[in-house]
């Protein structure tokens, strides 16, 4: 299946390329934002992540997307459905975004064209997400479109070399919350 690009408000949302690694390098490398990503993107180069993603992606047909301003070429950050089950009607989606973009709505414009795409084109009945505890900001966001915590797995993750609990968010059908 062939997912195209998604524009909304303040994103637009394009295919994941191989020429997007530098920038995601960039984003990477900032360890505010790496703090709360699973240890494997965290030690990934951007080159690294995109050529595992675009693998991915034709493994599971998960879409995989660049977040850029509506209207510039630049790439901020990226947003993908993982562990996309067709039988099942679900995925999880996973996101990060360069940091002076956050707080100004494209995190939130972003998560909400995903979670569209995935209950309108993929058919998916319920879009989970896996957040590190403690990370207030992904909590906002998820909550702010609709997701609703539905539990907290204790030391389940690795952060900083340490076990970490992790929440878990679901949003079902007819949940999103739009503006």
């Amino acid at each position: 299946m062939s997912f195209g690009s998604l524009r909304g408000r303040l994103v637009t949302l394009r295919p994941l390329r191989l020429s997007d690694a530098h920038a995601l390098n960039s984003i990477l490398r900032d360890r505010r934002v790496a703090r709360f990503l699973p240890p494997r993107v965290r030690h990934e180069s951007g080159v690294q992540f995109v050529r595992r993603v675009l693998v991915e992606r034709k493994r599971y047909g998960g879409p995989a997307y660049a977040i850029l301003p509506v209207g510039l070429a630049e790439v901020v950050g990226q947003i993908r459905f993982v562990d996309w089950s067709r039988y099942e009607r679900k995925a999880e989606v996973g996101y990060w975004l360069r940091r002076r973009f956050w707080g100004r709505g494209f995190g939130t414009d972003a998560l909400r064209l995903v979670c569209r795409l995935g209950f309108d084109k993929m058919s998916l009945h319920r879009i989970e997400a896996t957040v590190v505890s403690g990370n207030l900001r992904s909590r906002r966001l998820l909550e702010k479109v609709g997701f609703r915590l539905e539990g907290q797995s204790r030391r389940s993750g690795r952060s900083s070399g340490r076990w970490v609990d992790e929440w878990t968010f679901g949003l079902l059908r007819g949940e999103l919350k739009e503006d």
